[in-house]
């Protein structure tokens, strides 16, 4: 911020709202630096000579723009403020077609731009416009870079009178990232608007400095630090988290000597007792040095299999291991170096693998070397173990053996092996699970205290090396490579002492930590499935001297794409087993600590069921799970009930047959529940691999429709020339899709049904019509119940026509049957392919069989926005043409796995590149809704479907009368609510909907001309996390209500809906902003009305400090409701 001359109303730029949405506490200081005499840190010579490359880069571009752009002007910089925007604004109205260093001003807010280039667009200044672009000497470009450009698009708007479409980045390689400005917009200006409020009162407010994820950056951190020492603050303990901070001071306990001086059983916040009694000997031990100046630590006992239990015999042939990553927008961090510490024979070496170049093939590069050396290391020395810091090494070279597994098979195999000889030792987990110190906390570096003498590099902390890197790539400056080996290194050699102190200080009566040779043997042999892949990748690599080499390259990263999946399970699985209860409790996977609170038999029935208690977690588990406990490698039955109440009355039921019950005995008494086993994808596999192994073979694959979704063209249809449009949009939808379908030359379709258009009518209304044409259809999806939907659709059609037909549905179980009138349900196995049926449904599972190869004319793949890429190519094998239906902005399939290029992406995803619509000359878009009125489709259709999405004159025949005072008859409403330490359940949210409920219950509805009452069957109320969904059922005291979460009422609707996203504020969202701010969640929750939706949410969640590019977006969507405020 700049002095403006006037008292707390300084200059601003987009750099202060960065920092405003970052941490309020930095603008205090930067308002009362001068007052208080606080001190910023300096700038490194570092930074000093990162702004000197930046600007050399800068330069460099506009001596490229002035090659293209003839007429260009420099505003010069080193006049005053007002003489600069003048000169701007002259050259505006002149039409340079560049202008370099211009200079913006809107009240007190500005900003210097890089460059403004014209484009021929219509504004105020005449028959063109202007684009912001800026340039970033970094190559990791981040969502400040972005808030400025947006920033620069405003100022810019406030001149031309018109907001520009898109603005540019332009990073340290010389690359230009678009960004479309309505994305952010909204953000930028309800960021701006709340940071001027902020201002004139910033000095007034009692404004306390919390730790928070900008203080790794922040320029007053030596200053927040010094007050947290001088008042003793309690966020100084050791592993303390936000929540507990919270909740402790809620009793008053506001200071590391308060902890200490409490007993535990007089502590009345609902946390676990284990985790209390850890945090309050952590405290004592802080306290103590406090007082004393002197360090010390306490090794503690655990249980089996944790902390020092986890310690192997020392060997000759041990490595010590780290790896320096930087972080990348929206994608896994680029692992730039690896170093190692070893005994080569002679003597203790370190020996490093750096890129030469920030690109993905030196990464790869350094991977396949260190790879090539462990694997002659390990050859020398079986009974050696890597040893690390933290579990960042082991997932990084998980994720790098998984992304290049299909182009370098033996560094995944590999990699595979030592995980499963479990060769990995993390001495964080040991010293997290068996350690306390008196220091604040575990680093590395911080814990060297006690057995290694001060380091000697430079860089001190990983925040340091990253930047450090970011800076070599922009200038190559081999004395900053240099600090990062050093600092590496030392990390390294501190493991390897760590190592030792630790050994030291183990009881002697401990055993080693080892596998059996039995389990070693196992795991040292090559897979079956090692060898099948390697052969399959051979022969795609030879296919590439005639075959087409795009599609080639996406079947090499498709190899092995369901075993990476089924990996990521089991690694997780394999993860959770090292946690202690209390660590899985932060699991979002789990319900751990679980406690046995009594058992009761099923009326009816000879089943039992067993209840237990558990403190407040953030869970994905759902009711009819499988009840499988971590621990003992279980399964106990299914979930049937999940009651949260309060922070430590939640209570989790289990129930198990007599038969179940016999044989696995009864569950445990403190039960750890997460995942359980892995379901067995080996079928769809192999029908993946099959059409890989014929397009490798062949001169012409028999598998078309599954080659032409790889080519990601246009569909292949007979007279229709590739790009012309697919039907004609003026004519009848359902008879143009119909004849589209039928005019498929074995190829694929795309069918994208936004809510509700009528995809479930259309689909059931051409496969009926190609049933009469006596074609084999099959009919598949994710889910049985998005199956059994289309399935009634297409028997209520044929009985309305009296028409019949043979058809049948595959289920294992008897919930997953249609239970229809004409179509049969069948179990069990088939001993060969039905061809008497000219309907087939069935999951992946059905058209992966090989029996069902190349059987069906048409496959239509419903809900395909949820199948990944690599099962849409496996079912593919089962049918001449393929129809995929379904809506990538709604409700996706998550990807768990690390995959390379595009093979992690579902089918729609692949074939759309990004789009959010289907364009005409790759399929049919409906782009007619009969759920949304006007008002509603406006808003849905702008921000989701590039306003192609219209409603259909039914909606104007539908309407509700509310009879209320501040909420109308049909639109989006937005009730602002002030609630604070809100996490997944709130009581004033619950008590605002159950008011308006019981208001609207009872109320006039119209629809075709009938005026009926609003039921609870009209109304929907969704919120994001279980949690809050009980709350609600509590507080509205009625079992006939629509409640539940926003997954669960996809494909659903309702005249009204209500929609609670409870949480309070970023600090106390329990859950990423990827999934809190999801764009497909908020399209499916506002979608589900046909009248009106109503949205409640704190408006201080949008004032987030978004840590990636995207999450800026999704904020973004929410901010454009901000318009729709009920006053």
């Amino acid at each position: 911020m700049k002095n403006s001359g006037q008292k707390n109303k300084p200059y601003y730029s987009p750099t202060d709202l960065n920092n405003f949405v970052s941490c309020k506490y930095h603008i205090k200081s930067d308002l009362l630096k001068d007052e208080l005499k606080l001190k910023k840190k300096e700038k490194s010579a570092n930074l000093k000579l990162r702004i000197e490359h930046g600007n050399k880069h800068e330069q460099n571009y506009f001596e490229l723009l002035k090659k293209e752009n003839k007429k260009s002007i420099t505003i010069n910089p080193k006049q005053p403020d007002k003489e600069k925007f003048t000169e701007t604004v002259n050259a505006l109205k002149k039409g340079y077609d560049l202008i370099y260093k211009a200079f913006l001003i809107d009240e007190d807010f500005r900003g210097e731009v890089d460059f403004l280039l014209k484009i021929n667009n219509k504004s105020k200044l005449g028959n063109y416009s202007y684009e912001v672009y800026d340039t970033k000497v970094t190559k990791s470009l981040k969502p400040k870079h972005v808030l400025q450009i947006t920033g620069y698009s405003f100022l810019l708007s406030k001149i031309q009178e018109i907001v520009p479409r898109h603005m540019y980045l332009i990073d340290g390689a010389n690359k230009t990232h678009t960004f479309k400005t309505s994305e952010f917009l909204d953000y930028f200006l309800y960021t701006k608007n709340n940071f001027e409020n902020f201002l004139p009162k910033a000095n007034k407010i009692d404004l306390y400095p919390e730790k928070c994820s900008f203080c790794g950056i922040c320029s007053w951190l030596d200053e927040c630090e010094k007050i947290w020492d001088k008042d003793n603050y309690i966020n100084q303990i050791c592993g303390i988290k936000n929540s507990q901070i919270i909740k402790f001071k809620k009793e008053n306990i506001k200071t590391i000597k308060d902890l200490a001086n409490t007993k535990v059983d007089k502590i009345k916040s609902k946390i676990n007792l284990t985790t209390k009694t850890k945090l309050h000997t952590q405290a004592k031990l802080q306290e103590e040095k406090r007082t004393t100046g002197k360090s010390r630590f306490i090794i503690n006992d655990t249980e089996k299999n944790k902390g020092l239990y986890k310690i192997p015999k020392p060997n000759e042939g041990d490595i010590f291991y780290d790896i320096e990553g930087f972080p990348q927008a929206d994608k896994r961090n680029f692992e730039y170096l690896h170093g190692i510490y070893f005994d080569d024979g002679k003597k203790k070496e370190f020996k490093y693998f750096g890129v030469k170049k920030y690109e993905k093939v030196e990464e790869k590069r350094i991977f396949i070397d260190l790879i090539n050396f462990l694997e002659k290391h390990f050859d020398k020395h079986p009974q050696a173990y890597i040893y690390h810091y933290n579990d960042y090494e082991k997932r990084a070279l998980r994720e790098l053996a998984s992304e290049f597994s299909s182009s370098f098979p033996k560094g995944n195999q590999f990699v595979d092996r030592l995980l499963r000889q479990e060769k990995f030792v993390d001495l964080y987990r040991v010293v997290s699970q068996c350690m306390q110190t008196t220091e604040k906390n575990l680093s590395l570096k911080t814990i060297e205290v006690f057995y290694r003498e001060e380091r000697g590099a430079d860089i001190k902390t990983a925040d340091d090396s990253i930047r450090l890197f970011d800076d070599w790539c922009s200038t190559n400056d081999k004395n900053l490579m240099k600090n990062i080996i050093d600092y590496n290194e030392e990390d390294c050699i501190s493991t390897h002492d760590l190592r030792n102190f630790l050994i030291n200080n183990r009881p002697k009566d401990y055993p080693w930590f080892s596998q059996s040779e039995e389990e070693t043997d196992k795991n040292i042999k090559v897979k079956d499935f090692e060898v099948q892949e390697t052969s399959i990748l051979l022969k795609l690599e030879s296919k590439k001297k005639t075959g087409n080499t795009k599609i080639i390259d996406e079947l090499i990263n498709l190899v092995g794409f369901h075993r990476r999946e089924d990996k990521s399970k089991y690694w997780a699985k394999f993860d959770r087993l090292e946690k202690t209860p209390e660590e899985l409790e932060d699991d979002p996977e789990c319900i751990a600590n679980a406690l046995f609170v009594k058992k009761k038999p099923v009326k009816d029935s000879d089943k039992t069921t067993f209840i237990y208690k558990f403190n407040e977690q953030n869970f994905k588990i759902k009711e009819d799970d499988s009840a499988f406990d971590i621990i003992s490698d279980t399964t106990f039955g299914t979930i049937n009930k999940i009651t949260e109440i309060k922070d430590d009355e939640n209570y989790i039921e289990c129930t198990l047959g007599k038969k179940r019950l016999d044989k696995v005995g009864e569950p445990p008494k403190n039960f750890n529940f997460g995942p359980g086993s892995v379901v067995n994808s080996g079928t769809i596999a192999s029908a993946l691999n099959r059409f890989i192994v014929d397009y490798s073979e062949s001169k012409k694959t028999k598998y078309k429709c599954a080659e032409d979704i790889l080519k990601n063209d246009f569909p292949d249809l007979i007279k229709i020339k590739a790009g012309d449009p697919i039907f004609d949009v003026q004519k009848d939808l359902i008879d143009e899709s119909t004849l589209a379908v039928k005019k498929l030359n074995s190829s694929y379709l795309l069918v994208q049904g936004p809510p509700g258009s009528g995809k479930t009518f259309t689909s059931a209304k051409i496969i009926l019509s190609l049933i009469k044409d006596n074609k084999k259809v099959g009919i598949t999806s994710n889910s049985h119940k998005a199956i059994n939907n289309l399935l009634a659709q297409i028997e209520n059609l044929a009985l309305e026509e009296n028409f019949t037909f043979k058809g049948l549905k595959k289920s294992s179980k008897d919930e997953q049957k249609l239970k229809g009138k004409i179509i049969e349900d069948i179990s069990g196995g088939m001993k060969e392919f039905p061809k008497d049926y000219l309907l087939h449904a069935g999951t992946a599972w059905l058209f992966s069989d090989p029996r069902y190869d190349q059987q069906m004319d048409y496959l239509f793949v419903d809900e395909a926005g949820q199948v990944a890429l690599a099962n849409t190519l496996a079912i593919a094998t089962s049918t001449k043409n393929i129809i995929l239906i379904g809506d990538q902005m709604q409700l996706s399939q998550p990807i768990q796995g690390v995959h390379a290029g595009n093979s992690g992406k579902s089918a729609l995803d692949f074939l759309l590149e990004g789009e959010d619509t289907i364009p005409v000359s790759k399929g049919i878009f409906l782009s007619e809704t009969r759920r949304l009125n006007k008002n509603i489709c406006d808003y849905i259709s702008s921000s989701f479907y590039d306003f192609r999405l219209k409603s259909h004159p039914v909606t104007n025949d539908r309407s509700v009368s509310l009879n209320l005072k501040n909420i109308k008859n049909e639109g989006i409403f937005y009730l602002p609510t002030d609630h604070i330490d809100c996490t997944q359940k709130s009581d004033e949210e619950a008590k605002i909907i159950n008011d308006y409920y019981n208001k609207i219950l009872g109320q006039d509805y119209k629809e075709g001309g009938e005026i009926k009452k609003i039921s609870h069957d009209d109304i929907m109320v969704v919120a994001p996390f279980n949690m809050q969904v009980n709350n609600l059922e509590k507080i509205m005291d009625t079992k006939d209500a629509r409640i539940g979460t926003i997954d669960k009422f996809q494909g659903q609707e309702s005249k009204v809906v209500f929609i609670s996203m409870t949480s309070s504020d970023p600090e106390n969202l329990p859950r990423h902003k990827e999934f809190f701010f999801s764009r497909n969640r908020l399209n499916v929750a506002i979608s589900r009305a046909q009248c009106v939706a109503i949205i409640l949410f704190n408006s201080n969640l949008l004032l987030t400090s978004c840590q990636k590019i995207n999450e800026m977006r999704l904020v973004n969507n929410f901010c454009k409701l901000l318009k729709y405020e009920v006053k």
